[in-house]
């Protein structure tokens, strides 16, 4: 009886010597190219102006149809990138609502004025496809029509009848459903990542020093991976522990590993193995081990050839209706979707997209990165097409930050004393107000200004307590400031 994973791992390094697709990804231009062949890169810078947000946008590859949409967008002509690069370059001033679409992406922008300063929320979501169900519930169905090929292939091996009645039921009530809930749970661990933390990526392996604070994140939402691994008996708890505690530091050197691959891994895979095949010898799970290339060669070759693949190409919905007419015609000329998304031979190159937020004030909430010296929050990330995505949906930008109104604060506390998020809980309670509470707390900021002082304010504060429907309690933050701070 064949080795199973030692095939799946074999597949898996067969598929490494493919030449990679030169497909361009599909909201690339395809008529006239500006700049070179690689992936397409837009840039997006994004500030507050005086008449609303501005916004500039860049692109290395673009075609003269794009450019007259973006033109009217811009009400502009392009002009050449920074730096002497090629594509294009665009820059306009927009109204909230009516940001561009420059490559089918999605954003919103709101700016939220108060008394003490202005609240603002950016977001933004590129990529092509709005039907994420549909994209990952086809990336499902892919992954499930590949086991079920492998499963096929492997019994087909095995001479024995009841063998062969055994290792279907194996596969079928344990490798199959666990291999789907393992990738249904490792989707969702990276869409949350991915989510929470746009920019994350693996270090080099020569990178050393401490975790920092998204690698923490990072093994906190996989760790349950490992567990499940755990409950479903693929490892044991001490094998388990070994594994979190591997480069619990932050870096794993080479030594180490060498021993985890050598002491960990590979046992792991041999006792899996030998649970199904007894006396089995998988050897090391390395690209040099030749009998595992040949086993993957051995079973794309089925796939491409063998009337079980067929059966089971035709009873999986992964499988178009006029690719099944191919099929039953003797026309094997289809593209079979790749396991899970991920694309045989390379796919298409993805978008990589930057965004550059000028916002002056730290963002009380985002999933970009904070650079105090510039004022600036970035993203950036590559966009795959929905059917080959490495995570359920490409990740939102999103950014909240408030900006004070100095003059304002300083003339009434002394001194600015409410930013970020308290500054935005300001101005949410402020809307919170009806009309004619909504003039006298306009009135008693304007007699605090004037008085430099902020007793106006307390007689509607005190009004405003309770804990009823029609009543308003301030925020913590400018009772405190009102009652407690400077100048009262």
């Amino acid at each position: 009886m064949p080795n199973p994973l030692r095939a799946l791992a074999g597949l898996l390094l067969s598929m490494s010597f493919r030449p990679s697709s030169l497909r361009l990804f599909a909201l690339a231009a395809s008529v006239v190219l500006l700049g070179g062949c690689g992936n397409r890169q837009v840039t997006v810078e994004m500030r507050a102006g005086t008449e609303g947000p501005e916004r500039i946008f860049e692109t290395n590859r673009t075609d003269r149809e794009e450019i007259g949409r973006l033109s009217e967008s811009y009400e502009t002509a392009p002009s050449t990138r920074a730096d002497g690069k090629d594509g294009v370059r665009f820059e306009g001033v927009f109204a909230e609502r009516d940001l561009p679409s420059e490559v089918g992406n999605r954003n919103g922008w709101s700016s939220l004025p108060g008394a003490f300063g202005t609240s603002f929320l950016y977001v933004e979501q590129f990529g092509a496809a709005r039907d994420d169900w549909g994209a990952f519930r086809d990336r499902m169905n892919a992954g499930e029509l590949w086991i079920r090929m492998a499963i096929r292939f492997f019994e087909s091996r095995i001479d024995d009848e009841e063998a062969r009645a055994e290792w279907r039921r194996i596969a079928h009530e344990q490798l199959l459903p666990d291999a789907m809930s393992a990738f249904l749970r490792f989707n969702a661990g990276g869409y949350v990542q991915q989510g929470q933390r746009v920019d994350t990526r693996f270090r080099p392996p020569e990178e050393r020093g401490p975790r920092n604070e998204d690698e923490w994140f990072q093994l906190q939402v996989f760790a349950p991976l490992v567990a499940f691994a755990v409950e479903r008996s693929w490892i044991e708890p001490w094998e388990a522990q070994l594994v979190l505690l591997s480069g619990i530091d932050g870096w794993v050197s080479a030594g180490e590993r060498a021993w985890s691959r050598k002491e960990l891994a590979d046992p792991i895979v041999k006792r899996t193995v030998q649970k199904f095949v007894p006396g089995a010898d998988p050897g090391e799970i390395d690209p040099s081990n030749q009998k595992l290339i040949l086993t993957g060669l051995s079973f794309l070759w089925w796939v491409n050839t063998s009337k079980e693949a067929v059966e089971v190409m035709l009873s999986s919905p992964a499988i178009t209706d006029a690719d099944k007419e191919k099929l039953r015609s003797g026309n094997r000329s289809i593209d079979l979707p790749g396991p899970f998304g991920i694309p045989i031979g390379g796919g298409e190159r993805p978008l990589e997209s930057d965004v550059v937020l000028q916002t002056d004030a730290e963002p009380f909430l985002t999933n970009g990165n904070w650079d105090e010296s510039m004022g600036t929050v970035s993203f950036g990330t590559r966009i795959y097409p929905a059917a080959q995505r490495r995570r359920m949906t490409p990740p939102v930008f999103h950014a909240s930050w408030a900006v004070p109104d100095q003059t304002v604060q300083t003339s009434i506390f002394g001194e600015v004393v409410f930013v970020g998020q308290d500054l935005g809980e300001c101005v949410f309670w402020e809307r919170t107000l009806d009309e004619e509470t909504s003039a006298e707390w306009t009135a008693a900021v304007e007699a605090a200004r004037l008085s430099a002082s902020p007793n106006p304010l307390r007689k509607i504060l005190d009004r405003l307590e309770g804990d009823t429907e029609s009543d308003r309690p301030a925020p913590t933050a400018l009772r405190n400031a009102v009652f407690e701070g400077p100048g009262t």
